[in-house]
């Protein structure tokens, strides 16, 4: 069914919705408890407490070789895709960018709905976040989506049509890329930006309605009467210091959001303080106890959003998902929360009081590592937001990680990818494996003995949970970024993995981090396997463009280096990349082009793009205008953006020279 006629629904938003509730989807908190001994069916993100596993025993180490494809579907998605799809009732629900939604049959591959928010680009971060979607959430008959334009959308589960919406977040500021958590009749989100200057905040709303029950501010506003009526955040206030700290504290929770039930708590991570070094408020490394409650794990009640417990892992710190379990620990069964912060260090809580268990880096090496990766000096290995699982049949944690090493002859430092099999009561790794490339998948677990991990580079693979020996293995063709699940119908297990080259660090992050040249290019797919699946493996032929010459060099290295300095000041390089290393390619129609592919008709248009904003709908913010940044105060210039150029031309001649066949020497004027 098309999006235009999902938008067109008025009619079924209100009453025949109110039949369909109890019909579709009607996932509740008891019916999730009594799912997670079933395994049937993937109600919620994480499935079980964020264990991400599941009790399907059906697929073993044993039959797991007759693994085959039981159906595909491609999404038209630019971007790729990076969602944890949500399995209810023989139906899956999945988001792609631009917030798009699907409801899909479990067992044929064919589209029941699909349902097109219209997220708006013209506003600084909009841009951004609405290119990336992390997935939805399922309750009692609604589907609900975050936008990139700080909506929360609730869509009829039956029909994708929508029943309501209600704002999150200053949509001139920052967006939604993280999925909704559910639980209690409510749904709680969070928004980003907080590398890039917004105040962090989570906000409960009634599922049933959108009303705003709670907002919990990880940032205090000292400004503000009712902060100072608020203990927590007038305790937190205490701790901050610098200039319009609660307009650009961050502590933004974007993705760690754990609703627990157990306790009924929601438990969230938090990430760094920043922008320190844009606010001239740089905090020493050994600080701890600094501007609550970034770098934090804040567990707060469930149905008042009041603080119960906060451990702050490091105010410079992003902290991500967040795993529920029962350990026996100590000779005790203690019920914990475990985290793996971006700094690598495997930490254990007691999920009641927030005290500390343990904590231990997953490598005790200690080397510096970017910003972007926890910052300063940390743990040669460090983890980002792409889901971990625990099996409580092996009780090991499988964690999605990145392996920095030096190359003291090279003078640099290289990062690997490694899956981890980690002991969380023994704070030791039982196993690890290897991975070409730092950015892959989320992990599933299964209570047949296997582990699941896609990677950059395209490969879906099969691990046996207790050694680590590869059992399975198939190639996509595509980067694999998304969270791979496993649910039943009519008796028949499938292991369903969303591929295509579609996190968000494709925009941030070195494009040859995150994918081959290859895969980078792969299509966006939903692919499902079950035993004895037979249907022949789609074949996509891929063409790599090459970099078209650039224009010629009539600058000097001065220039390149103050342009250089500007991409970072500008935050060119939240979109486009560090040294405009991006998709390889000059991708429109959705995408992020890759800078340093620009044709030389774009180049002619570049102070028309970039100071005069004639892209702006596209996302492309209008730079000579004043893009909105809350942290930025001036305008680009006509000579800061000749600068910039001049860098990119740079860029271009670089990756220009390095293809093979290339002409080596370029003209200068």
């Amino acid at each position: 069914m098309c999006a235009a006629l999902m938008a067109c629904a008025p009619a079924i938003a209100r009453g025949a919705s109110a039949r369909a509730v109890h019909l579709a989807a009607d996932v509740t908190d008891a019916r999730v408890a009594a799912e997670a001994v079933t395994g049937q069916d993937w109600l919620v993100n994480g499935r079980n407490e964020e264990q991400h596993f599941s009790p399907l025993r059906q697929v073993t180490a044993g039959n797991v070789h007759r693994l085959g494809l039981a159906w595909y579907l491609d999404i038209d998605s630019p971007m790729g895709l990076a969602a944890e799809p949500i399995e209810v009732d023989d139906v899956i629900y999945v988001s792609a960018p631009f917030d798009r939604v699907y409801a899909v049959n479990a067992v044929t591959g064919k589209v029941v709905w699909r349902f097109d928010p219209h997220v708006r680009l013209d506003r600084y971060r909009n841009s951004w976040a609405a290119r990336t979607n992390r997935g939805v959430a399922v309750w009692k008959g609604r589907v609900y989506v975050g936008t990139g334009d700080c909506r929360l959308l609730a869509l009829n589960a039956a029909t994708g049509a929508q029943e309501w919406q209600t704002r999150v977040c200053d949509a001139r500021e920052t967006g939604i890329t993280g999925s909704p958590r559910v639980g209690g009749g409510r749904v709680y989100i969070g928004y980003n930006g907080g590398d890039t200057g917004v105040r962090g905040s989570v906000l409960a709303v009634d599922a049933a309605t959108g009303r705003h029950v709670w907002r919990f501010w990880t940032v205090p506003d000292s400004r503000s009467g009712a902060d100072s009526a608020e203990p927590a955040l007038a305790m937190a206030a205490k701790t901050w210091s610098g200039r319009r700290w609660w307009t650009t504290g961050g502590a933004d929770v974007w993705t760690a959001i754990t609703y627990d039930a157990r306790t009924d708590q929601v438990i969230l991570g938090t990430t760094a303080a920043d922008p320190d070094e844009l606010y001239g408020d740089r905090m020493d490394l050994k600080d701890s106890g600094r501007k609550l409650f970034s770098g934090c794990i804040v567990a707060v009640n469930a149905a008042t959003g009041r603080l119960n417990w906060y451990y702050q892992t490091s105010p410079h710190t992003e902290n991500m998902q967040i795993v529920m379990a029962s350990l026996h620990v100590g000779g005790r069964e203690r019920y914990v929360a475990m985290t793996v912060p971006k700094n690598g260090t495997f930490y254990v809580l007691d999920a009641r009081t927030g005290r500390r268990v343990s904590a231990r880096p997953l490598d005790p090496r200690m080397i510096p590592v970017p910003a972007a990766y926890g910052g300063g000096s940390t743990s040669a290995a460090f983890h980002n937001w792409w889901p971990m699982s625990y099996s409580p049949i092996t009780g090991l944690v499988y964690i999605p990680a990145a392996d920095a090493r030096v190359h003291p002859a090279r003078g640099q430092t290289s990062r690997e990818g490694k899956l981890y099999a980690w002991n969380p009561v023994r704070q030791r790794a039982r196993w690890s494996v290897d991975e070409a490339l730092p950015v892959n998948s989320g992990v599933l677990a299964t209570a047949g003995g296997l582990v699941f991990a896609g990677q950059g580079t395209g490969e879906f693979d099969a691990y046996a949970a207790g050694t680590g020996r590869r059992l399975w293995s198939i190639r996509t063709g595509s980067a694999i970024d998304a969270v791979p699940i496993s649910y039943e119908v009519n008796g028949e297990q499938y292991v369903l993995v969303p591929v295509g080259y579609g996190s968000g660090s494709r925009l941030f992050d070195k494009g040859s981090n995150m994918g081959t040249p290859a895969s980078k290019r792969g299509p966006a797919r939903l692919l499902a396997f079950s035993l004895d699946g037979h249907l022949p493996y789609p074949v996509s032929r891929v063409a790599i463009p090459p970099v078209p010459r650039p224009p010629a060099e009539t600058f000097g290295r001065a220039e390149v280096e103050a342009g250089a300095r500007l991409y970072q000041r500008f935050v060119c390089w939240d979109c486009h990349g560090p040294e405009a290393d991006g998709d390889g390619a000059w991708t429109l129609h959705g995408a992020i082009p890759d800078l340093r592919y620009m044709p030389a008709s774009v180049h002619r248009q570049f102070f028309a793009i970039v100071l005069a904003g004639i892209d702006r709908r596209h996302g492309m913010p209008c730079f000579g205008c004043g893009a909105g940044f809350p942290f930025l105060d001036t305008k680009l210039t006509a000579r800061q953006a000749a600068a910039i150029q001049d860098y990119i031309i740079d860029r271009s001649w670089k990756a220009y020279r390095a293809q093979p066949g290339a002409v080596r020497g370029a003209p200068k004027r």
